[in-house]
């Protein structure tokens, strides 16, 4: 993987939401490790979650019967949006980047952590001592 690009509602790199299992493996090879959520958690959804140590990710891949990928979360520090290296940059930088892009509305929650939400983006940034730490984001919904 060379491409760390996230690209919100559209995917990762060359990973675009709505791959299957079989297409990710091709290309990074087998994951570091896999899980299975029990639907009866999820709505009735089957989730396989692949993990990439080797590149600070997660896959995750939802479906009653096939399974594509829905969600990405990272914690590599190569990760870049709207062109920045967003792991460089505290919660005011990354709220001011949103900002210039075109994204000014989201949720700030400090009762699970620090995290802010922009839920247009179906995307969480994680902070730790005002360092962003964790970045999630999925697929478009509806």
């Amino acid at each position: 993987m060379e491409n760390y690009t996230i690209e919100p509602l559209k995917g990762y790199g060359e990973f675009e939401f709505g791959m299957s299992i079989d297409d990710v493996v091709e290309s990074l090879g087998q994951p570091s490790n896999q899980e299975e959520i029990d639907s009866a958690y999820n709505d009735g959804n089957h989730i396989i979650v692949l993990d990439y140590e080797d590149f600070d990710l997660s896959m995750y891949f939802e479906g009653d019967t096939v399974q594509r990928l829905a969600n990405f979360y990272t914690v590599n520090e190569e990760s870049v949006l709207f062109g920045a290296k967003i792991f460089d940059l505290n919660k005011d930088q990354l709220i001011e980047l949103m900002k210039e892009n075109g994204y000014e509305d989201y949720i700030e929650d400090k009762e699970d952590g620090d995290c802010i939400t922009y839920d247009e983006l179906n995307m969480d940034f994680y902070f730790d001592n005002n360092q962003l730490v964790e970045v999630f984001w999925e697929c478009q919904r509806g």
